[in-house]
Order: C-alpha cells, then structure tokens, then sequence
C-alpha cells in the first residue's frame, strides 16, 4: 500500500465501476442493443458473491459471464447487481 494521496489506481477502478454500473442500468431499464454484448469477470471467492454450490465448484477462483441474449431480471445496486442465466438447461440467479 501506498502513502500517496493521489491515488490514480484507484480512482480509475472506481471510474470502471461507475461506467459498468451506468451500462447495466441502462441494459436493465431498456435491454441491449444492436450487436452490444457485456463480458463479465468476477472472482466467485469475493466476499458477497452469490450463485449456486455446483457453478462455484466448477469456477472456484473466477467465472466470466456475457450478456447478450439470454439473461433476464438483470437488477442493478449501487454495490453490485444480479441477472438470471442458464446454464446447462437450468435457469439460475447470480449475485
């Protein structure tokens, strides 16, 4: 860790965080268009992070996830968000 006030590194992974969080929210209020696709990669061990036993077993460090065509109830929060996805035929929510 740094005793640098100026702490670029950060401010720029919030400015990421803001624009995902703002492509989302207009994802989820009007749905995607065109060709507009979302590749999402998260670590499955965080702190928050919620799906089911067997996905988590088969991702035990991180998982991508793309939005494109088939997600719904896709909700936003301002510290994270959650979307229903198939996998293998089974319709399941990730948080």
């Amino acid at each position: 860790m740094t005793d640098d006030p100026l702490r670029y590194d950060l401010w720029i992974e919030d400015a990421f965080r803001s624009v995902l969080r703002r492509a989302l929210d207009y994802t989820a209020a009007r749905s995607l268009p065109g060709d507009h696709h979302f590749y999402i990669t998260y670590r499955t061990q965080t702190p928050g992070v919620r799906m089911p036993a067997y996905l988590k077993a088969q991702h035990p460090l991180e998982m991508t996830i793309v939005l494109q065509f088939k997600f719904d109830d896709l909700a936003v929060a301002d510290d994270g968000f959650s979307v229903g996805l198939s996998f293998q035929g089974k319709r399941e929510n990730l948080y």
